[in-house]
């Protein structure tokens, strides 16, 4: 009899542990399958992450900074206002909470349109053309259009010139390319248009050795060179501008 017991109370363990692990293994396929439709709807919403307005290259993009009046003290000594570069993207999302999303900028000037030229015999020579990057990271995006906005300061425009590149990307918090695009005005080097997964290779300029590293057949100097300098809007003085079109910056 104590026999029986003993092998009836084993086959009720085997039989349980054998429904335990099913039960798990069905658990397991259910968690899975809701991981991948939850994965699913996230790329659907990220692939409704668009920019709707690119930056403009020209005089719209040219602006003197606001400026307070005050009695006594602080007084100017700068007789004029001066000019500032502010380049704003419009972008517009789908799902209710975006946790956050990066923008990347890249903007290539043009030294020859600068406006005061060093012509000592001291002055570096500047290569044809300097560039620009800033990445800038929002968060807790409610659904609906915003914007994003990257400033040259005016020393940077008045030694190194005008843009002739602006390039913007949207990348969520893995890195993936959600949009972007490029906006261009006499430079051959680089395409304008969108940029997707299918062309980054030759629309991403800013990793195209050819283009970053090219030399000059003359001297042999850089054409291209790195510089620092773009800044986000929220620490200039149109950081109060248009504040509700912006989302937190972290």
């Amino acid at each position: 009899m104590k026999f029986k017991y003993v092998v009836c109370c084993s086959l009720a363990c085997a039989l349980a542990a054998a429904v335990s692990a099913q039960s798990s293994r069905r658990g397991s396929r259910g968690a899975r399958a809701e991981q991948t439709e939850a994965e699913a709807a996230q790329a659907k919403m990220d692939d409704m992450v668009r920019i709707s307005v690119m930056p403009v290259i020209g005089a719209q993009s040219y602006i003197m900074a606001p400026s307070l009046q005050v009695q006594g003290g602080l007084q100017p000594i700068t007789k004029s206002r001066r000019v500032w570069g502010v380049f704003e993207l419009t972008y517009r999302t789908q799902q209710m909470w975006t946790e956050d999303l990066t923008v990347n900028w890249y903007i290539l000037a043009d030294t020859s349109k600068s406006r005061f030229k060093d012509k000592s015999k001291a002055a570096k020579p500047l290569p044809p053309y300097v560039y620009y990057t800033l990445s800038t990271r929002y968060t807790n995006i409610y659904k609906g259009d915003h914007r994003s906005c990257a400033c040259l300061p005016p020393s940077f425009l008045e030694r190194y010139g005008d843009p002739v590149v602006i390039s913007c990307e949207i990348v969520n918090s893995s890195g993936k390319l959600l949009d972007g695009e490029n906006v261009v005005n006499g430079f051959p080097w680089v395409q304008a248009g969108k940029i997707k997964e299918s062309n980054k290779a030759e629309m991403e300029w800013w990793n195209v050795d050819t283009i970053i590293n090219a030399k000059s057949k003359k001297t042999g100097a850089a054409m291209i060179e790195l510089r620092q300098g773009l800044v986000d809007r929220s620490k200039t003085p149109f950081y109060l501008v248009n504040s509700n079109d912006y989302e937190t910056v972290q």
